[in-house]
């Protein structure tokens, strides 16, 4: 399927280049309008369309269909495909180690320090007042 729309795109594109090349001119457009060229309006005269113009509208609008479709059927098949940087997160994950050189396991393991906790201190009793 892929190798048959790639073949369609290039001749579609061999066609639409020339289509374009066989064009005449339009009398200078915009350059014409702009420093002269008062009989036409600025834009171009808009004329009847020939067999030329409407090939050209229609490879075009071929060229954009069969242009998403390769790029659609291009991203369907890397949609399972895994990046660099996920693989490098995975391998820094299994080859870290358990518990930091302070004792302290790392953060969202869950595991409990390694070192003792310290022993609770007895609240201190206020000394008699004497009067």
């Amino acid at each position: 399927m892929y190798a048959l729309l790639m073949a369609l795109h290039l001749i579609v594109c061999l066609c639409l280049v020339a289509v374009i090349l066989v064009q005449s001119g339009k009398g200078g457009g915009l350059a014409g309008g702009a420093f002269g060229g008062a009989t036409q309006t600025v834009f171009g005269g808009r004329g009847a369309t020939d067999f030329i113009t409407r090939a050209t509208v229609v490879l075009g609008v071929l060229f954009f269909v069969t242009s998403l479709s390769l790029a659609l059927l291009t991203t369907r098949g890397t949609s399972n495909a895994r990046s660099i940087v996920t693989e490098a997160a995975k391998r820094a994950t299994t080859t870290a180690p358990a518990t930091l050189p302070s004792g302290t396991p790392p953060a969202g393991t869950g595991a409990a320090p390694t070192s003792p906790a310290p022993a609770p201190v007895a609240p201190a009793t206020p000394a008699p007042n004497k009067k």
